[in-house]
């Protein structure tokens, strides 16, 4: 069987997405045979690099949904526009300031440009262990002590759907007349919903930042890999924007995809306020039916998108709650974590999908409080950041010599490698850090709770590789 074929099996069977993408494979959401699609720049189908015609008028409707004062339709993902912003703010050997729970491709751009990094560290839940926000006090400090910082970049939301203080930094970062980078690829869904609930957090595009970083195939009707890269300021020079995405965005984007942009931007402006409405209704629902939990929890924080459910697993590992979800209710959800789940919701979820996914927990909860598995689970391994101490810059230690040993053989040397869980693909650990007790800890927990350990290139997670002294 193929993968062709593969996917055909896998979604007749069933299965419901309660994971991205966000058009959920809602068969409400028509395209024709994609292969008609797929053409290239020739006499009438524009250029991305250089837009002047259909694709032109796209990216002004992009840039009027979104107000900002430039857009540019990305189809590498969140991915190549995390590296852009970053390239276009900085100089090779810069200091940039970023959240300590950046995607991993912030990391990448480091490496790349051999920055030197100030790290953020977001609060964590003392209950969870789940990452919260950057405060706005904590970038103040840090640009008081690092004045010569090219940039600041955070995350915000986070997977878990938790908000940052973007006003708050945005007015810190102009006071110094430096950009603030804000990856939301998690909220391209949070301006226009915003509008119709409330308790969706506004977008950073709207507080202040100065780029932004959607991508909208996470979290609404739109294709596996399109994104989008907001200017909101003029204290970036678009040029440079530009020259960068030129770079880092493929030389033959997928017409496929950008076809799918255009049709998600046309929802918006036709379906959106439905959309989110019904998507309050069936959240609101189902959090009153979550009350009625004795084992299991929702777990909320102030700011938090409503629309990401992090769900406590109970006396159960987040792995197993995972399991069960799909292999008896054949529900697949987002993330599995240490103690918790994460299911992402959108506006493309049926409110069958809504249904199920609740009558099957509760049954879950059910089983947990008649079994007598009360205790909570676990605190997520995942979230939160040992303080590791940077013993080399990142690309000294990325791209220097190396040398692989076993992990009980590491500890207090300097990591040549990444280790992360994913998703989401935030590193605990960078190279150039020392590897710690901690680290090593946190390695064997993910290990024990089935997690997706990733970044070692020792697939059986015993060696790792260090920096050579």
């Amino acid at each position: 069987m193929n993968l062709y074929e593969s996917l055909q099996s896998y979604c007749a069977s069933g299965i419901y997405p309660m994971h991205m993408p966000g058009h959920k494979r809602n068969q409400a959401l028509q395209m024709e045979n994609p292969y008609r699609w797929d053409v290239t720049e020739v006499e009438g189908t524009d250029d991305l690099h250089h837009p002047q015609g259909i694709i032109r008028e796209l990216l002004d409707e992009i840039r009027r949904i979104y107000g900002t004062e430039q857009s540019w339709l990305l189809v590498n993902g969140s991915t190549c526009g995390v590296l852009a912003a970053v390239s276009a703010c900085v100089r090779r050997g810069d200091t940039i300031l970023m959240g300590r729970n950046c995607h991993r491709s912030v990391y990448h751009a480091v490496d790349l440009l051999d920055l030197d990094p100030v790290y953020l560290y977001p609060e964590t839940d003392e209950e969870t262990g789940i990452s919260l926000g950057i405060r706005r006090e904590q970038v103040d400090e840090a640009l008081e002590s690092h004045p010569e910082a090219a940039c600041v970049v955070v995350t915000s939301p986070t997977y878990e759907g938790v908000v940052s203080e973007i006003e708050g930094i945005a007015s810190c970062t102009r006071k110094k007349n430096i950009p603030l980078i804000v990856d939301e690829a998690h909220g391209a869904h949070l301006a226009r919903g915003h509008q119709f609930w409330q308790d969706i957090p506004e977008s950073a595009v709207r507080q202040g930042a100065d780029l932004v970083v959607q991508s909208l195939h996470k979290t609404l009707p739109a294709l596996t890999q399109t994104a989008v890269l907001h200017r909101c300021s003029d204290r970036v020079d678009p040029e440079q924007v530009m020259r960068y995405l030129d770079i880092y965005q493929t030389s033959s984007p997928s017409y496929v995809l950008m076809a799918g942009a255009a049709q998600c931007m046309e929802w918006i402006e036709r379906d959106g306020g439905e959309g989110f409405l019904k998507l309050k209704e069936n959240c609101r629902t189902f959090c009153r039916q979550a009350e009625e939990w004795n084992c299991l929890a929702l777990w909320e924080h102030d700011g938090k998108d409503p629309t990401k459910l992090v769900i406590q697993s109970g006396g159960l590992t987040g792995s197993r709650l995972s399991g069960i979800l799909r292999d008896k209710y054949q529900i697949q959800l987002e993330l599995e974590a240490a103690g918790y789940v994460l299911a992402m919701t959108s506006v493309c979820d049926t409110r069958e999908g809504w249904r199920r996914l609740s009558a099957a927990l509760a049954e879950i909860d059910r089983d947990l409080w008649q079994s007598g598995k009360k205790a909570p689970g676990n605190k997520t391994g995942m979230a939160v950041f040992p303080a590791g101490k940077k013993r080399k810059g990142l690309y000294e230690a990325v791209h220097g010599p190396w040398r692989s040993v076993s992990l009980a053989d590491s500890l207090g040397q300097i990591s040549a490698e990444y280790a992360f869980i994913y998703p989401p693909g935030v590193p605990f650990l960078v190279p150039g850090e020392e590897i710690t007790q901690e680290v090593l800890q946190w390695i064997r927990q993910a290990q024990e709770a089935g997690l997706n350990l990733m970044g070692l290139q020792d697939d059986t997670g015993k060696r790792i590789r260090i920096c050579k002294m």
